[in-house]
């Protein structure tokens, strides 16, 4: 995916159709706002000094769980989202912003985060329960 920011939606949405028929709806809904979350995040924020650097998404889906494996794009600073961000708790309901890494480490069933062949990845899994 470009380093885009109306490149989210689209991909996002073609994600969530790879997807549908193996999470129940609960877990899908979870998948689609960490997806979009974790992708708008790096858009807007994952700073690289390569002028075409994408974001690429692999999943794998199994009847038990899906696995998004999100790397960052070429080059840019490793931002792990398990040390980062507050508890949903804390943030100011009338913030307009300060959600999304908190959604995102509650939404996923599982995350990890760190370099795999020189470029950081976040792994998220989502048990498919129904």
């Amino acid at each position: 995916m470009p380093k885009q920011l109306e490149a989210v939606d689209p991909m996002v949405l073609t994600l969530k159709r790879h997807v549908e028929g193996v999470l129940a709806d609960e877990a899908l809904f979870r998948f689609d706002i960490c997806i979009s979350e974790t992708l708008t995040n790096l858009v807007l924020h994952a700073q690289t000094d390569v002028a075409d650097a994408a974001i690429d998404v692999i999943l794998d889906c199994d009847p038990a769980r899906v696995v998004a494996e999100i790397y960052d794009p070429t080059g840019a600073k490793a931002f792990d989202i398990r040390q980062q961000g507050c508890d949903l708790a804390q943030v100011d309901p009338m913030a307009e912003g300060g959600r999304g890494l908190g959604l995102i480490r509650d939404c996923a069933d599982a995350l990890d985060y760190g370099p795999v062949n020189d470029r950081n990845r976040l792994k998220l899994t989502f048990e498919a329960r129904s």
